[in-house]
């Protein structure tokens, strides 16, 4: 990148920042008063940072110290059981050299040093000592202001050169020491403040290691996050009951290891945030890159439309499809992550969503975490089901923010923008964090765009990271998104969710103004053009859920009762518009008005009249609880929800005719039926230089599913994925191919719904071997891990 592109960029950065301050109180535990340090250092007469020449030279980087002691897995600020040796991504632990010595900031940037780049820069309360609440785009803008100031060449470190001087010749857990740093004093290299909880932009995109040995690496090619050392960056008041007012887990000892490894969007910059940077004086290094990560998810995709066909509408249609594995209790990292699942894959998976898309795949999300909600390793997954077929692939981490909780996705299908679709998240104890952010794709999913924060020109008021399951246009085309938000309403309700608006397509965003009436309120524009909020939870009216309803896009809210039951903990509606006309709405019952018990069932509903009157109908009774469910419709006119706390979860797909059929119950989907009628059609696909085959059949009642081989090959022309289907239903083997030829995984199916899973190394050497039946794990050659004790004094999983 140039200088002129590098200064443009701090241009834009200045500006982006101003803006944060209009931000209004978010989060759920409110901002931390104080963290590490009050002192920042004194400035030099020419303004530049004091740095320290360190030496070149080798050492093992990684996850490479034995046992983690318990009182930095378990301590404060520390969630979920973690692992002895650190976290998956500080694996494989690998020999690195550093060829060249270089100079590097005695400490971070300061607030006043920072000053002289940007005058207007405002250093965060919490943190007086450094330069915080930056992005990594303005941190690489201010080395190039400085590189042009000075005559010679700055940047930000390496990730392998931030670590091989914070370990400074050291094997210890804390480098050359086996407690957490003090702050301001010098590691064996002279350099102060890498380990005492200051998070610092590192140069390299975040992806995971590569085995062997290294000389000079300069991270992954490519990414989505931009690697962060030296500390967390979550906030949580009361994460326990003998520490309640310490700024964690963002300075526990746990995250300020020289090998922990956290990530955040490169945009990301907040007025009250905490990550800040460090220099380093010398040339730009080589581009030895390692290969940027690769999901299943976005692999092997069609781009071709869709073809519009599906039940017969007049006929009632009910089927479902399991979403996750289930291990039988078995360990998801010690034996989960062994058999083939995706390192970072938790136990914990809440809060839906989903989305027909263009090419008529099914995209899922959920939020994913160890175990406790709003751990720092909780991450959004996602997992597709590809049309035509019956089965949804693995649920893979995506997008990944390493030691910065993600939660709350939202899938959207831009209805004027054909092919865009949206993903909205939250960070529920980021520091700092804005009301959302989000990525979109114009490729079904394959690619996404750089994540995008919010720019909101006008002060906004109270929030929560935490975006609802809808999104709407309005008549005029502007967007309307819900989220959580705190404070109360006009009649004192605490319970309440704030709608933002943009009508340039994202450039702009504003807060509406209005709250409605229950926190996790679902949207939705009725004919006349009001915006009506139903529900969510922790609000009632006479024991009934209420309805918000806005007659000027948000401002003001008038609320009314509903014939559904109020929803409590763990339990969230969706509302959507049907093709027909109608509101559909999908919640759990609750007649005796309990909290985490989920045993009265779930129903969906269907109204002519904008939600004035209903017809309802139960789910099926092996649904539970629908949970904080998320619906949405194809253009086959089938309507897809999907559960969360149900056990198993679905995805339940249904007609309004089944909705009416009051005599219509379980799954409706009939195999002698489906070998009825048989008619495979051939198909070919070419992007760019990849090539895919697959054929499919239209069965007798009128879905179209996979049947007969699918290829998809890599550009080269070398095989990437095979599988073979029978109406939807994987048969034979199938095998997922590296670009050498060397296994990946194989899948080998039965008659009778079991198959065998067998995972390879790099070498093509088999490594784990696993049964399962449908998405049930039934026999393994990985033994499980023993059990780990749970930190009693912390709440357990809520699904707020």
């Amino acid at each position: 990148m140039t200088l002129a592109k590098y200064l443009r960029i701090a241009i834009l950065c200045v500006a982006a920042l101003s803006l944060s301050q209009a931000r209004g109180l978010a989060q759920k535990d409110g901002a931390p008063e104080a963290a590490t340090g009050q002192h920042p250092p004194p400035l030099a007469k020419d303004g530049v940072p004091a740095t320290v020449r360190v030496p070149a030279g080798s050492f093992t980087m990684g996850a490479d110290a034995p046992a983690l002691p318990t009182d930095v897995t378990q301590g404060f600020g520390v969630m979920s059981a973690r692992p002895d040796h650190g976290d998956f991504d500080e694996v494989p632990a690998h020999a690195v050299r550093i060829s060249k010595g270089f100079a590097i900031g005695l400490t971070e940037v300061s607030p006043e040093e920072f000053r002289k780049f940007d005058p207007s820069y405002v250093a965060p309360s919490a943190t007086p000592a450094y330069a915080a609440g930056v992005s990594w785009n303005q941190a690489v803008a201010y080395c190039a202001w400085l590189s042009k100031k000075t005559g010679k060449p700055w940047r930000l470190p390496t990730e392998a050169e931030w670590e091989y001087v914070a370990r400074a010749g050291g094997h210890e857990i804390f480098g050359n020491a086996t407690k957490m740093a003090k702050v301001d004093s010098p590691n064996a290299f002279g350099v102060e403040n890498m380990g005492v909880g200051r998070p610092e932009w590192v140069r390299d995109w975040y992806g995971p290691y590569q085995p062997g040995e290294q000389v000079d690496p300069a991270g992954a090619a490519g990414g989505y996050t931009k690697v962060i050392r030296g500390g967390g960056l979550d906030f949580r008041k009361s994460a326990t009951k003998t520490t309640p007012d310490l700024d964690i887990p963002a300075t526990s000892p746990y995250f300020a290891r020289p090998s922990n490894r956290a990530s955040m969007a490169p945009a990301y910059s907040s007025g009250t945030g905490n990550i800040g940077f460090r220099i380093v004086q010398a040339g730009p290094p080589e581009d030895k890159f390692s290969p940027a990560e690769k999901f299943f998810f976005e692999t092997a995709v069609k781009q071709t439309t869709a073809v519009v066909a599906g039940p017969d509408p007049v006929k009632p249609w009910y089927h479902t499809h399991e979403l996750f594995p289930n291990l039988q209790g078995k360990s998801m990292p010690g034996v989960g992550w062994k058999l083939g699942l995706a390192p970072g894959l938790g136990i914990n998976y809440h809060n839906s969503a989903i989305q027909v898309l263009p090419n008529g795949d099914l995209l899922a999300a959920y939020y994913n975490t160890p175990d406790r909600e709003d751990d720092p390793d909780q991450t959004v997954l996602i997992m597709r089901r590809r049309a035509g077929s019956e089965d949804w692939d693995m649920p893979e981490p995506f997008p990944d923010f390493a030691d910065a909780a993600n939660a709350a996705p939202v899938i959207w299908n831009d209805p004027k923008v054909h092919g865009k679709v949206w993903m909205f998240w939250g960070f529920p104890r980021l520091i700092g964090a804005p009301p959302f952010c989000y990525s979109t794709s114009m490729d079904n999913g394959v690619t996404w765009s750089p994540i995008v924060f919010p720019y909101f020109p006008k002060p906004i008021g109270r929030y929560v990271s935490q975006p609802i399951n809808s999104v709407v246009r309005g008549p005029d085309g502007t967007i309307f998104l819900p989220t959580d938000s705190t404070g109360r309403d006009a009649d004192g309700n605490g319970s309440v969710s704030a709608v933002w608006a943009t009508k340039d397509e994202g450039k702009t965003w504003y807060d509406t103004g209005g709250r409605t009436a229950g926190r996790h309120t679902t949207i939705v524009f009725a004919k006349n053009g009001d915006l009506l909020g139903f529900g969510g939870k922790n609000s009632e009216i006479r024991g009934k859920m209420p309805l918000a309803t806005s007659s000027d896009d948000g401002k003001t809210w008038k609320k009314s009762i509903t014939p559904f039951d109020e929803l409590l903990s763990g339990e969230r509606p969706s509302v959507i518009h049907l093709s027909s006309g109608r509101l559909f709405f999908v919640a759990d019952l609750n007649p005796t008005h309990q909290k985490h018990i989920h045993k009265d069932g779930a129903y969906v509903a269907l109204s002519d009249d904008d939600g004035a009157t209903w017809m309802m109908k139960p789910l099926p009774k092996d649904i539970l609880t629908v949970g904080y469910t998320t619906a949405t419709q194809g253009p086959d006119g089938v309507i897809h929800v999907v559960t969360s706390k149900n056990k198993p979860d679905y995805e339940i797909e249904l007609n309004e005719a089944w909705i009416l059929d009051k005599s219509a119950y379980g799954d409706t989907a009939n195999v002698q039926t489906i070998e009825a009628s048989r008619n495979a059609t051939v198909l070919k696909e070419t992007n760019g230089n990849s090539s895919m085959t697959w054929s499919t059949v239209k069965v007798s009642d009128g879905r179209v599913l996979l049947d007969g081989p699918a290829r998809f090959y890599y550009p080269e022309g070398k095989l990437l994925w095979s599988v073979d289907f029978h109406t939807g239903v994987k048969i034979g083997e199938e095998r997922y191919l590296r670009p050498d030829g060397k296994p990946i995984w194989i899948k080998t199916y039965a008659a009778d719904g079991t198959w065998i899973w067998d995972n390879f190394d790099r070498n093509g050497k088999r490594i784990a071997r696993s049964k399962w039946k449908g998405k049930t794990l039934v026999s393994s050659d990985v033994p499980d891990a023993p059990a780990k004790a749970k930190d009693s004094t912390l709440p357990e999983p809520d699904g707020e």
